[in-house]
């Protein structure tokens, strides 16, 4: 039997438990992650597939977004509903770099996230099933076995559960997973084509619906979800077959695709769940352990790894006694009305997904013609690219001596990457200050005196930049512009404090 002992212990290899990893390892803390997977034969090679702008945002801070782009395709656009107005996410040009979303197959997510865990230090043991825990004494004691039946042993000063929407660690901590059940099922899975189809390709008509992506994988198969308005009421118990998605998809779309080679063929639905709370004492959950709902747009993903980004600071401010405790209730806070946010918009598609009766399709069109209102259509791309999130109320727990919170209106707001000239005259960006999680402290342009500055607010977890002017577009550098001297980012990147001259 092992026995290790690490500050957190992670239970669950996908992307959201390797990117919390990542984080936590920035700071500093030793970090193990187990999963019960030993490989990946038999598993879908795409699962979730789509990265929003804010997620790109994310990789892009920590030096990440290359290996993505990489690994992905490209689209400017995306779906709300499957409506036949398409969210435009060009519209974002003057804010963000990341104006699109990348399609992107799972296996290659988990591929760079496993990769820059294991380099910055994590330890990762695959095939390891956790069955109970232990919080009775000083440390959280993970225990269970590995997949030859040995006991496996380890712990940890916190826990935190990344191990999806039937998460063992949620049911062993006994944190409430509410919602309403299914009323409708879809059929999903990856299958070769025998006969051509555009990519991607979105077909909606009284038959059913289809989304399908190639998103040129090892194994050649194209990603399929197939819901059919004759079989959409069939239990997500029952066992999909390729004949039932075969005839479902030429039923539908008019083509008989001749399906092969099929891998993973299920059934998923629009049941809603979330989480009653995301902490149980030194249990944390995060990503879908959170949260269920039919993953329309693909958002389930993104919420998770901004969940990780999230936690992983707080985690590291507490356990080095940087920070007291009570930041770790903030998580919660700030991140489950978000959740519930994504829980209710995909709630609303889903009767868009679903449509099958005369009064659904006015509502479709009703919403389609909306969608074509450019403001309308920002705002719900805004909200499914999570370029909305903002944590409004003031951190005021760890607030440094001398510092404020900002102005109402840009207070908890993303910082958005602004070119930045220092006092030799380089031009830089903030993003090239990111890449190691801490805070940065911006020194702002205006007739400040130097010799009255205070020392890093967060000591060595604080990197400082002297900002001799912004030339950059106004949308960015107005964000900035906001009466303070002195700004704090947090290492999650969002704005936190302000600061003027004595």
């Amino acid at each position: 039997m092992t026995y290790t002992t690490h500050d957190v212990v992670i239970v669950g290899a996908g992307p959201v438990g390797l990117f919390l990893a990542c984080e936590l390892r920035l700071a500093g803390l030793s970090v193990l992650v187990v999963e019960k997977r030993t490989n990946s034969d038999g598993m879908a090679e795409t699962r979730a597939f789509v990265m929003h702008g804010r997620s790109l945002e994310i990789f892009a801070s920590r030096g990440l977004l290359d290996s993505f782009i990489e690994a992905g395709q490209k689209t400017d656009w995306w779906h709300y509903g499957v409506l036949d107005t398409r969210l435009d996410y060009s519209v974002f040009g003057r804010e963000t770099d990341q104006n699109y979303l990348l399609l992107v197959p799972q296996y290659k997510t988990e591929m760079i996230l496993f990769q820059r865990a294991v380099d910055l230090g994590a330890v990762i043991i695959k095939g390891v099933q956790v069955d109970s825990i232990d919080e009775s004494g000083p440390y959280v004691v993970a225990r269970g076995f590995y997949s030859n039946n040995k006991p496996f042993t380890a712990s940890g000063k916190y826990l935190v559960g990344a191990d999806g929407v039937r998460s063992t660690i949620r049911k062993i901590a006994n944190i409430e997973f509410t919602g309403n059940p299914p009323v409708n099922t879809v059929m999903s899975g990856e299958a070769t084509l025998g006969t051509a189809m555009p990519n991607p390709y979105i077909v909606h008509n009284e038959h059913g619906l289809v989304i399908a992506a190639d998103l040129r994988v090892p194994s050649g198969r194209t990603r399929l979800n197939v819901f059919a308005s004759d079989r959409g009421t069939v239990p997500e118990s029952v066992e999909v077959t390729l004949e039932e998605m075969n005839q479902s998809l030429q039923k539908i779309t008019g083509v008989d695709y001749k399906l092969s080679n099929p891998c993973m063929l299920k059934r998923f639905s629009n049941e809603q769940r979330l989480a009653t709370t995301y902490r149980q004492n030194r249990i944390f959950i995060v990503g879908d352990a959170c949260h269920k709902h039919l993953p329309a747009g693909g958002q389930g993903l993104n919420v998770g790894l901004q969940e990780a980004l999230n936690l992983g600071w707080k985690l590291a401010a507490v356990i080095s006694k940087s920070a007291p405790a009570s930041l770790l209730d903030t998580y919660e806070e700030e991140r489950w009305p978000i959740a519930k946010a994504v829980v209710q918009n995909t709630t609303s598609q889903s009767l868009l997904f679903f449509a099958s009766s005369g009064p659904e399709w006015a509502v479709r069109e009703a919403i389609d013609k909306l969608l074509r209102v450019p403001e309308a259509n920002k705002r719900l791309a805004r909200e499914i690219s999570g370029f909305s999130v903002a944590y409004p109320k003031s951190l005021d727990m760890i607030l440094p001596d001398g510092w404020r919170a900002l102005p109402e209106n840009i207070q908890g707001k993303r910082a958005l990457n602004v070119k930045m000239r220092l006092p030799d005259g380089m031009v830089t960006e903030l993003r090239d200050y990111t890449q190691d999680g801490r805070w940065i402290q911006l020194h702002l342009p205006g007739k400040h005196i130097i010799e009255l500055r205070p020392p890093p607010a967060f000591g060595n977890w604080t990197t400082v930049v002297e900002v001799v002017d912004m030339p950059d577009e106004e949308e960015k550098t107005s964000l900035y512009m906001c009466g303070v001297r002195e700004m704090l980012i947090r290492p999650d990147g969002y704005l936190a404090f302000g600061r003027m001259d004595d």
